[in-house]
């Protein structure tokens, strides 16, 4: 690496689609790294995600097999949880590969949901290329959003991007993933391949034999980070989900009590969360109930365009709707709403607007108020379920409004966006 700062080219490869050409505001300067020197540990996400999934298995041992069930009586949790996966690249100089820089970017994002309702975990897994807007740096890889601002500007660039709210999160640095699996005694895959990789600048040797494969925590993390084929990222996407299934199957093993006090070794060493303990045990005690079929894991779509890869949004919206809101996506684009802004000099909403757009509402008005109030949303017709949407993403309040004849679904009243209009303006 040269400077201070990594950087990422080379890094698309993946299945053809055919996605909507949005407009793209003009590329912003970002942060750098060599493209093979880099330590792409991308699938520390992963064992981020499965952390609540872990003490889950491990929670099921205990309450299905000991009296411990009797302390736990308690509903795990009424409503979804959403949880964003941050796993840690590691960024190793150009000049000297003993030097590395204390600047990582989010090699692997994960965007988790806990729904209890239909009793599902889903994971849905973002390309670390896939362009997107980074607040205060343009477009940009979505990856790059924590080399800039750490977890508060990934979170806020993936809910804008979404159109989903994470109150919380989970990063894990490089050594977690090894830690973890040799904690839990090693995994069983299947190599659907040879796979052969030499980088020795990086320190990364990568020499593992088709077949059914007993791996420990070295082995699993090169099998996971393995991306040297025509499939690229999307195929280390893959493998990191054939890992995650491993890890689960070993989870849910009894002999799992057997490692208890590594695994939680490993989780007060290498894990970075906001998520409560309490929050963390009713995720076990969800995750030990999990039916089969319980675990979704989907891919985000979107195709690669050089070193880049660039959303598919039509595609990305009808995968939201289903996943974080249950719903089909006609419900939310068919949705109409108009904004009334606070006149006075203030912040800009701009977070709250790029989330309703990002989920294909559309705004058909835009006005200002002297004094607009506290935040809420006057529902004038249409769906309750996509008003309580709006209000999530808005952080306001939703409220019953007269039908107004001719105009829209719903009006928000949001105090805060300056006078300033929609960025690109309204539809015409």
């Amino acid at each position: 690496m040269k400077g201070t700062m990594p950087s990422d080219p080379g890094e698309s490869a993946g299945p053809s689609a055919t996605p909507e050409s949005p407009a793209q505001p003009t590329r912003a300067a970002q942060p750098r790294r060599r493209g093979t020197r880099a330590g792409r540990w991308g699938v520390r996400g992963l064992s981020g995600a499965l952390r609540g999934l872990m003490l889950a298995a491990i929670g099921g041992v205990a309450v299905t097999s000991t009296p411990i069930r009797a302390l736990l009586p308690w509903s795990p949790f009424a409503q979804r949880m959403n949880i964003l996966i941050m796993g840690l690249d590691r960024t190793v100089s150009d000049q000297n590969p003993n030097v590395v820089y204390p600047v990582s970017r989010t090699d692997t994002l994960i965007a988790a949901s806990f729904d209890p309702a239909a009793r599902r975990v889903y994971l849905l897994s973002i390309p670390r290329d896939t362009l997107a807007s980074v607040p205060g740096h343009g477009t940009a890889k979505i990856n790059s959003a924590y080399a800039w601002g750490g977890p508060p500007l990934a979170i806020r660039t993936i809910e804008n991007f979404l159109g989903v709210r994470f109150p919380y999160y989970i990063v894990l640095p490089e050594r977690g993933f090894v830690h973890l699996i040799d904690a839990v005694g090693g995994i069983s895959v299947h190599v659907d391949k040879d796979l052969n990789y030499d980088d020795s600048w990086d320190g990364l040797h990568i020499h593992l034999k088709k077949g059914y494969r007993l791996l420990g925590g070295k082995a699993a993390m090169e099998f996971a980070r393995f991306r040297h084929d025509s499939r690229g990222d999307f195929g280390r996407i893959q493998r990191q989900q054939e890992v995650m299934r491993a890890l689960i199957d070993e989870l849910r093993r009894p002999r799992i009590v057997a490692h208890f006090g590594r695994v939680v070794r490993v989780f007060g060493e290498d894990i970075q969360t906001n998520l409560t303990h309490d929050q963390l045990i009713a995720l076990a005690f969800f995750g030990a109930r999990l039916p089969s079929g319980g675990l979704v894991r989907v891919t985000l779509p979107s195709t690669p365009a050089g070193d880049d890869v660039v959303p598919d949004i039509p595609r990305d919206r009808e995968v939201v709707a289903r996943i974080f809101y249950g719903m089909e996506v006609g419900a939310l684009t068919r949705t109409t709403v108009e904004l009334v802004a606070d006149a006075a000099p203030r912040t800009p909403a701009g977070d709250a607007l790029a989330r309703i757009q990002a989920l294909g509402i559309r705004i058909v008005g835009f006005r200002t108020a002297a004094n607009p109030g506290p935040v809420k949303v006057i529902v004038h017709r249409g769906s309750p379920q996509v008003a309580g949407i709006v209000a999530g993403l808005v952080g306001g309040t939703p409220v019953t409004g007269g039908p107004r004849l001719g105009g829209p679904d719903l009006t928000i009243l949001l105090a805060g966006a300056a006078g300033t209009p929609p960025a690109g303006g309204l539809p015409r």
